[in-house]
C-alpha cells in the first residue's frame, strides 16, 4: 500500500501533539478522519478542538536584502490544495509542528492571519530589521561623544544611516516578527483559554 509523504508528515505531527499534551498532564487523542480538527484535548474543565499544521522544515523566504529561513503555516485553510476555510467554532487552537526540530507551538484561532511566517530561533538577531534596531540603540549612545562620521565607521554603517538614526524623531522599523519559541506554551496557558 502506497501512502503519501504529506499524509505521513501530517500524522506524525498529530501524534507529536497528542504526546506533548499528554506529557503536560492533559487527556488528548486523535480525532476521526474528516473532521475539521485533528486532536481533541480535555483540559479537565473543557474540551478543545485542535487543528494540527505540520511542516517538515523551514523554507527560504525572499527578502529585500537576502533570503531568510522561516516556518510557513497556512493556518486558516483546509482541505485538498487548501481551498476551504475553517468556519467559526470548528477549531479552538492550532498546533504548529516543526518536524525538523521536533517542536510544537500553539495559537488560539481568534484574530489569526491566514498564513503565519515564523522565524527560526537559531537565527534570532541576524535579520536586517533586528540589526537596525540594535544599530539605532548604539547610535543613540555614541552620538553624545562621537561625530556622525565616527559613528558610521565604528558601527560599520553608511554615513546617511548614521545621520538618519541620530535624528531624535527616528523610529527603527519594527516588523513584529515572531520566533517559534514565542508559540511554545506551558500547561497554565491551556487552562487559561
Amino acid at each position: 500500500m502506497r501512502i503519501s509523504k504529506e499524509l505521513q508528515t501530517g500524522k506524525a505531527g498529530e501524534y507529536l501533539v497528542c504526546a506533548d499534551l499528554i506529557l503536560k498532564g492533559f487527556v488528548a487523542f486523535p480525532s476521526e478522519q474528516g473532521l475539521p480538527y485533528d486532536v481533541l484535548l480535555d483540559t479537565g474543565e473543557r474540551l478543545l478542538k485542535v487543528q494540527v499544521k505540520t511542516t517538515g522544515g523551514a523554507r527560504k523566504v525572499p527578502q529585500r536584502n537576502k533570503e531568510m529561513q522561516a516556518y510557513i503555516f497556512n493556518v486558516k485553510r483546509n482541505g485538498k490544495n487548501n481551498k476551504g476555510r475553517y468556519q467559526d467554532g470548528e477549531v479552538d487552537l492550532f498546533a504548529l509542528v516543526c518536524l525538523d526540530v521536533m517542536k510544537i507551538g500553539y495559537v488560539v484561532t481568534n484574530g489569526m492571519p491566514d498564513t503565519l511566517s515564523i522565524r527560526i530561533d537559531a537565527l534570532r538577531g541576524t535579520h536586517h530589521d533586528e540589526q537596525g534596531i540594535v544599530a539605532h540603540s548604539k547610535v543613540k549612545e555614541l552620538k553624545i561623544t562621537h561625530t556622525k562620521k565616527q559613528i558610521a565607521e565604528k558601527l560599520g554603517i553608511n554615513l546617511s544611516a548614521a545621520y538618519r538614526m541620530s535624528d531624535e524623531n527616528y523610529k527603527p522599523f519594527e516588523t513584529g516578527a515572531r520566533y517559534f519559541s514565542d508559540f511554545q506554551r506551558d500547561k497554565e496557558w491551556f487552562l487559561g483559554i
